[in-house]
């Protein structure tokens, strides 16, 4: 590590975050921490990123992932060596690209952290946080957006046992932290189960993001619903035929009606719209940057919102959409989509959608600025 700049931006705290999913890799868990980043930065924090791949407008550095983007073609038998990783790489796989990333960090950092800062999913980057800590006597910031063995993304946890060694390691794991954030109440109270009170816990919601200002055009003698993300690939429970059915029954009823899907797709996923009675009213845009995504939703006559049943909250992409001023059409059976759509079924609401219906009213969002300041309040309390 260098030592040319141990205590950088005088009173402002000098932070270190791990992150595995960071642009310009594209997925759901990328917007969080590199807006919150973006935000430290513009409030006066010197900000050092090990992530799998970096932006430009990012200090830090990049550690490769053997598989930095989701598998596309649908999972074969599993292998004696798949069986093996799932059951010897603990709390998940990925340990062995965190514990690559802590020595690249020791190597690199240009300054003495005050902060360490760790993003999950997936749990194992909380490694990161302990070591750190230990290392350059700093404090440890946990950002959590899913749950860890509630209702875990991950079924491998639902086998007893797993759970009961898992426990111990987050519990293990999570009690040098000092402080921890959480999208939601739920998650929020799971963590404090693990810290038991020697960090201190508190609700970071999914915030509005101060996006670039990219434009594009969509056709204007057509009502264009734009869906930004993936299905499957973030949630298993998300299944694009739930989305796909409904559109169908929409478009019987409101002929002007074009689905834009932009985000990666799974093989199936993509057969499934090539069988769809409806797909020539659906443009699919594959993967596209941050940039072009927020593009899109600012074009968009109404944004589509999509979840598994079981989801607890709506997915993250609902704060940027909230952020758009555009209606919000939710396909889910999840109990958070009456609150889009109004006691309406989603059919009904895409059946009655024209060009003058208005947006989607919710309470306000903090922004991404404010977020940030929130961070830095916890910090200043000590943690």
């Amino acid at each position: 590590m260098s030592d040319t700049d141990p205590h950088p931006r005088g009173n402002s705290p000098s932070i270190v975050v791990f992150s595995r999913h960071f642009p310009p890799h594209v997925s759901g868990g990328a917007r969080r921490p590199y807006y919150l980043v973006k935000a430290l930065q513009s409030l006066g924090c010197r900000v050092f990123v090990v992530a799998p791949a970096l932006p430009g407008d990012i200090e830090g550095i990049a550690v490769p992932h053997v598989q930095p983007d989701p598998a596309l073609s649908a999972p074969g038998r599993r292998s004696l060596r798949d069986v093996l990783r799932d059951w010897v790489l603990w709390p998940d796989p990925d340990i062995r690209w965190t514990k690559r990333a802590v020595q690249a960090a020791h190597d690199a950092l240009p300054f003495i952290p005050d902060w360490v800062m760790t993003t999950s999913p997936p749990e194992s980057i909380h490694y990161a946080g302990a070591q750190l800590k230990k290392k350059y006597k700093c404090r440890w910031y946990a950002d959590v957006r899913d749950h860890w063995l509630v209702q875990p993304f991950r079924k491998q946890r639902e086998n007893g046992f797993r759970r009961l060694i898992e426990g111990k390691i987050a519990r293990t794991m999570l009690r040098g932290c000092d402080l921890v954030s959480t999208v939601n109440a739920p998650i929020a109270d799971e963590m404090r189960g693990y810290t038991r009170g020697r960090g201190q816990v508190f609700v970071l919601p999914h915030f509005a993001i101060d996006a670039s200002v990219e434009t594009l055009s969509l056709p204007d003698d057509q009502l264009n619903l734009v869906y930004t993300g993936s299905f499957s690939l973030s949630d298993p429970a998300c299944k694009i035929t739930d989305t796909l059915d409904v559109f169908a029954a929409a478009l019987a009823k409101n002929p002007a009606l074009h689905f834009h899907m932009a985000g990666r797709l799974s093989e199936v996923e993509t057969a499934r719209i090539h069988a769809s009675p409806c797909q020539n009213n659906i443009t699919v845009h594959g993967v596209v940057s941050l940039e072009e995504s927020h593009a899109l939703q600012r074009a968009a006559d109404a944004l589509i919102l999509s979840g598994s049943p079981h989801a607890a909250t709506p997915p993250g992409k609902a704060a940027e959409y909230a952020a758009r001023g555009k209606p919000i059409i939710a396909i889910s059976e999840a109990v958070w989509a009456a609150d889009f759509n109004g006691g309406q079924s989603a059919v009904e609401r895409l059946a009655q959608l024209g060009a003058d219906t208005p947006p989607h009213n919710k309470t306000r969002l903090p922004t991404q600025t404010e977020a940030a300041q929130e961070i830095l309040r916890h910090m200043a309390k000590g943690g």
